[in-house]
């Protein structure tokens, strides 16, 4: 595939109609509706997202962002722009460079802001973008917790981003519960299988959706926006198949006698 045949959109209020979200394309997929619906809510906090399409339109990356105090991670970010997602396709991979391009835009983005700079949660974990790609493009880490860590690039002078403390959190919550939101339009298909799993084994599956940034910046884990927790103890923090919950069932809740 040739550069000169892909582009590079800025998706906001005026142009998500034609560009679409990125990160999925099927019309019938449960998570589209409800993603395109947060999206639409968040555009007024600050949050774009850059799409890179071939010439048939279709998405080969992404990286989504927005200002930091509306980061959807239980992070202080204020003052700096917050990366909540960055995704190349396999077919974007085949461009090459992708992933370092947007970064690269986002920086840019920052500095017409006057942003500190851009900061991201990255892990070598499931769901979340690596940290190489990051560093090699200038970024630095400045915190860990659990399998995430915290990198910055600096533009200005001024308190780095940190991750919150969320310590006490899960211990609020008793029985099978599960909090999430719709910025990963994976999430709700896995919430309507866990629900319909959880009741076939005669469990109650206490679902809360995260409305607001400052609620994602105090969930239970630091994901943020998926948090499966079984009697204040975290079974997952990201996106959950039905083969893996009934393991879990078996192993961490009904063998408990539950």
């Amino acid at each position: 595939m040739h550069m000169d045949k892909i582009s590079l959109d800025k998706v906001g209020p005026g142009n998500i109609s034609e560009c679409g979200i990125g990160c999925l394309t099927g019309a019938k997929n449960l998570g589209l509706r409800p993603k395109v619906e947060w999206l639409e809510q968040r555009f007024s906090e600050g949050l774009r997202f850059f799409l890179f399409r071939d010439d048939q339109g279709r998405p080969l990356a992404f990286l989504e962002y927005v200002l930091g105090d509306y980061a959807w991670r239980p992070v202080d970010a204020r003052g700096w722009l917050f990366v909540h997602c960055l995704w190349v396709y396999p077919r974007g991979q085949k461009v090459g460079g992708l992933g370092t391009r947007l970064i690269h835009a986002c920086v840019e983005e920052a500095r017409r802001e006057r942003a500190l700079g851009v900061a991201a949660m990255v892990s070598d974990g499931p769901w979340m973008a690596s940290k190489g790609v990051f560093l090699k493009n200038g970024f630095r880490e400045v915190g860990e917790v659990d399998r995430f860590q915290l990198v910055i690039h600096r533009l200005r002078a001024g308190r780095e981003p940190r991750f919150r403390d969320i310590s006490g959190n899960l211990g609020k919550y008793r029985g099978l519960h599960l909090v999430y939101c719709a910025q990963c339009p994976m999430l709700p298909k896995s919430v309507n299988d866990l629900s319909e799993m959880a009741a076939e084994h005669g469990l109650k599956l206490n679902v809360a959706v995260l409305k607001s940034a400052r609620e994602a910046q105090n969930a239970p884990s630091y994901y943020g926006v998926f948090n499966l927790v079984w009697n204040g103890r975290l079974l997952s923090d990201h996106y959950v198949s039905k083969g893996r919950f009934r393991n879990l069932l078996r192993r961490e809740i009904l063998k408990a006698g539950t």
